[in-house]
């Protein structure tokens, strides 16, 4: 009797260490899913529902309303009827004339077929024949400039896929093209873009603070990142196989001199020398920390809260340097404070270390103000990014991806210099 229970008691011990392992295991891959920096659209949490307020839906009794302009007539048609459509007589002058403006859409328009003559000379001097050029004559293919800008914009801007584009072109103009068709507009359209793409990348390299992410992309069945690196007035995508240095030194440089604002992902301190850590990304895992662990995470959480709002008053005021690197040594003795109470509990022991790891990088703003203490910059610009990868699922090639990175960067550059992308598009079209 006593044999058998040590066989049962050694059999479940067995079972209980194999259960613990798949335990874990399932935990870790679940965390790729659910964590403090998952998404809402891709996380499953239950939120809880917001308490009625027990007030009417819909604006208040008292708000003024509002009523978008009307706009200036472009043409003016008259109304007028002859006779009666009850005992079909004449019917009299008008008597009151009531006006009415309304907004319609033009006809569907056809495309504009043109046949370019052009003169091939040769020079009284030195005897080299020229080709006259026109802006609107392309080099190679038959399609003009102001089509190759519609596709690329309904392509990136819009986030069309190609069949749907041929599908809009043949309802709106008559035109017909393949998806195939498409597609090679595209590429003409960025190898025309490439000198600027160029140029955004020296810009750069030669910035004082540049915010920087990544986020996977799928490319053929394979994993690919898209690196964003945004400056104030720059924004930058890059395709790459790679997340760690080598997209970050072929972009900044080896020895980049400006701020790099980002998470807390290795590469980035092992090639830049000046980092800003981003507070967001510090504040949500230590919210998700204490939302699971309690007591001591929730204290380490309201202790970070309070450090990051002193952060930001002392960036707001006008300060000499010398002061701000004593601001900068006095915010990091609290800091260590809070590194050390969360080494003391098991819990937090390990968020504590992550804290620790990016000691050097958490106050670089208090000495460099007009640095952004989080990193939302680069998270905004990526987002264009994520909703595409949402709609495609998948680049089917490289020359996509490299079309992707050079539309997007010079769409949302010009979109953030407050410029218009369809006439700067058609700008560099007509330029190469």
């Amino acid at each position: 009797m006593e044999k058998e229970i040590c066989k049962n008691c050694e059999r479940l011990l067995k079972q209980n260490e194999s259960l613990k392992k798949r335990m874990d295991e399932l935990e870790a891959r679940l965390k790729a899913y659910e964590n403090a920096h998952t998404p809402s659209s891709f996380s499953r949490r239950r939120y809880p529902k917001p308490t009625p307020t027990g007030n009417p839906i819909g604006a208040p009794f008292s708000h003024p309303g509002k009523t978008r302009p009307q706009k200036k007539p472009g043409r003016i048609i008259d109304v007028l009827a002859k006779h009666c459509p009850d005992c079909e007589s004449e019917l009299s002058e008008p008597i009151e004339i009531q006006k009415k403006i309304i907004e319609d859409l033009p006809e569907p328009r056809q495309i504009v077929v043109t046949q370019f003559n052009q003169c091939v000379c040769r020079c009284l001097h030195c005897g080299k024949m020229v080709k006259a050029t026109h802006p609107d004559l392309p080099e190679k293919g038959r399609l003009g400039p102001r089509l190759l800008t519609e596709i690329s914009l309904l392509r990136y801007e819009d986030r069309l896929p190609f069949r749907k584009i041929a599908k809009q072109l043949q309802s709106q103009y008559g035109l017909t093209l393949t998806p195939a068709s498409i597609h090679e507009a595209v590429q003409r359209t960025t190898a025309a873009s490439e000198p600027a793409y160029d140029e955004l990348n020296q810009e750069i390299q030669l910035s004082r603070g540049v915010n920087s992410d990544e986020t996977s992309q799928n490319v053929q069945g394979e994993r690919w990142w898209t690196w964003v690196f945004r400056t104030l007035t720059s924004v930058l995508f890059v395709n790459r196989t790679s997340r760690g240095q080598a997209p970050l030194q072929e972009v900044l440089g080896h020895d980049y001199q400006g701020i790099v604002t980002c998470d807390g992902w290795k590469p980035y301190s092992a090639v830049v020398k000046k980092i800003q850590r981003c507070w967001a990304h510090l504040l949500r895992e230590a919210k998700w920390l204490g939302q699971e662990k309690k007591r001591q995470a929730k204290k380490m959480y309201r202790a970070l809260c309070s450090l990051f709002a002193d952060l930001k008053k002392q960036r707001e005021l006008q300060l000499s340097f010398y002061k701000r690197e004593q601001e900068k040594r006095r915010l990091e003795k609290e800091m260590d404070g809070i590194i050390q109470f969360g080494q003391r509990y098991e819990r937090t022991k390990k968020f504590a270390q992550k804290i620790a790891n990016g000691k050097d990088h958490w106050f670089t703003c208090v000495v460099h103000p007009e640095i952004e203490p989080t990193n939302n910059a680069a998270e905004r610009a990526l987002r264009e990014v994520v909703i595409q990868r949402k709609i495609a699922g998948t680049l089917r090639n490289q020359k996509g991806t490299h079309a992707m990175e050079v539309l997007m960067s010079l769409i949302q550059t010009w979109k953030l210099r407050g410029q218009n992308p369809r006439e700067m598009l058609l700008e560099t079209i007509r330029g190469s």
